[in-house]
């Protein structure tokens, strides 16, 4: 009779266990830990931001050089020829915008709104980390996302105007376009854009030529691959 008695039991507590895995991996979908970690990031980011003298202050020499030479390009002034620039022209064009705006504002206000625009740039890049592989479920995404999301050295180069974090922002977009889950996306126009993502990085810096060279290597293998099953098929 005991038997009989627990059975039940045992039977309703394994019903139970199965409908609370089904119903947490329902709750915890790839889609939904990007969010939570890309708001985990940014809280980070936002925090270090905040910090005394970090949003108005000086806290670094490179953000000055960048947002300065932006104010002089929408003054007509051109990088290496009119003064010098040791960076290429990237982040000048990114901070165009913030310059404009700096000539109602003042100077003080546009490296503010350069600082939070870089905040942002580097909040968009866990996004599109876990967008990158989310495929791969949700512990790829937990990784990827949350050593973005986290990491000292990714929220530090996000707390004022430096290339880094819009450098990693177009390689990711560039990513995102040239792949298709693991495969090379198809057509020509995802490949293009992803050309110009990378091309656009490597404006702001040359270390964008690391990805590029990898890329450039997957696309000559599957050309390879191509070509050999051609042959097998013309043989």
């Amino acid at each position: 009779m005991a038997d009989v008695r627990l059975t039940p039991a045992i039977e309703s507590r394994g019903a139970f266990g199965r409908i609370s895995a089904r119903a947490w991996a329902d709750l915890v979908t790839p889609g939904r830990v990007i969010i939570v970690l890309t708001l985990i990031g940014l809280a980070l980011r936002l925090f270090y931001l905040s910090r005394p003298g970090y949003l108005t202050g000086v806290t670094e020499y490179d953000d000055g050089s960048y947002l300065g030479s932006a104010i002089r390009l929408v003054h007509g002034q051109l990088p290496y020829k009119d003064f010098v620039f040791v960076q290429p022209p990237g982040i000048t064009l990114v901070m165009t915008p913030v310059a404009l705006i700096s000539e109602l504002t003042g100077s003080g206000v546009g490296m503010v709104l350069g600082r939070l625009l870089t905040v942002l740039a580097g909040t968009a890049g866990i996004a599109m980390t876990g967008l990158l592989v989310r495929h791969r479920g949700v512990l790829a995404v937990l990784l990827a996302s949350g050593i973005v999301a986290i990491h000292p050295e990714s929220i530090a180069a996000a707390h004022t105007i430096l290339v880094e974090p819009w450098l990693v922002l177009f390689c990711l977009a560039g990513a995102l376009a040239f792949f298709r889950r693991d495969r090379i996306a198809r057509g020509n126009g995802r490949i293009v854009a992803a050309g110009l993502a990378f091309g656009f990085a490597g404006v702001i810096e040359a270390w964008a030529i690391v990805p590029v060279v990898v890329l450039l290597a997957t696309l000559a293998r599957r050309s390879e691959e191509h070509s050999l099953n051609s042959s097998h098929i013309t043989i």
